[in-house]
């Protein structure tokens, strides 16, 4: 996947996370969900985790991790895995 294509995919996936979250808050608050084609496939408590079943589920190593909360936060490498 070239990097434009890549990129449109990291951003379809955090604003499908962003119109989601108050749906997500009640259950999963502080977790951190995997997320890929607009779709989420887990919820962990540790990024790190959810990175790893990323990897394992994802050989192409395109998806998003977002932590559930409503604070603003920059997980850095955790927000753009796969990017």
């Amino acid at each position: 996947m070239d990097p434009q294509s890549l990129r449109q995919e990291v951003d379809a996936n955090y604003d499908f996370f962003q119109r989601n979250l108050a749906l997500l808050m009640p259950d999963h608050r502080d977790s951190y969900a995997l997320i890929r084609h607009r779709r989420i496939e887990g919820f962990f408590d540790k990024p790190g985790e959810a990175y790893r079943v990323g990897l394992e589920r994802f050989d192409d190593e395109i998806f998003s991790i977002q932590q559930v909360t409503d604070e603003i936060e920059d997980l850095g490498f955790f927000s753009r895995a796969g990017a």
